[in-house]
């Protein structure tokens, strides 16, 4: 001991000074527990925090239905494409009525494909809309 003293002098001293009351002081001391035992739930804070947790739903939910009802245009999105009507013709296949500035394309969509079928100039006016 006395070696490993003169080796790290009065910093090696410290440390160890420091270690032994740690162990030594601090565990034994009744007085002061190792850990904070965990509180009891009562009543009204499971109010609080249900309601809390009510209100950041709702928070949630509101600024969903406001940005819903705002129907901001995706960004880069200059309204050059337009969905004209869509028919479907089979499970997972349908015929897609697109207007492309001033074109309109009729397209096969399919599972993994999408296929010209038709282009046609843009109409005056517009066939009704179906689901």
């Amino acid at each position: 001991m006395k070696r490993l003293l003169a080796r790290w002098g009065s910093a090696g001293a410290l440390a160890g000074a420091l270690w032994s009351y740690s162990c030594g002081t601090w565990a034994a001391d009744p007085a002061r527990p190792a850990f904070a035992p965990p509180s009891v739930l009562t009543l009204s804070s499971v109010l609080q925090i249900l309601l809390s947790l009510l209100l950041v739903l709702g928070v949630v939910a509101l600024v969903a239905w406001v940005f819903k009802r705002l129907n901001l245009p995706h960004q880069g999105s200059g309204r050059t494409m337009k969905i004209i009507g869509s028919l479907a013709v089979g499970q997972r296949e349908r015929v897609v009525l697109v207007e492309v500035q001033d074109t309109w394309l009729v397209l096969g969509v399919a599972t993994g494909q999408v296929r010209t079928l038709h282009t046609l100039p843009k109409q005056i006016q517009e066939p009704p809309r179906e689901g």
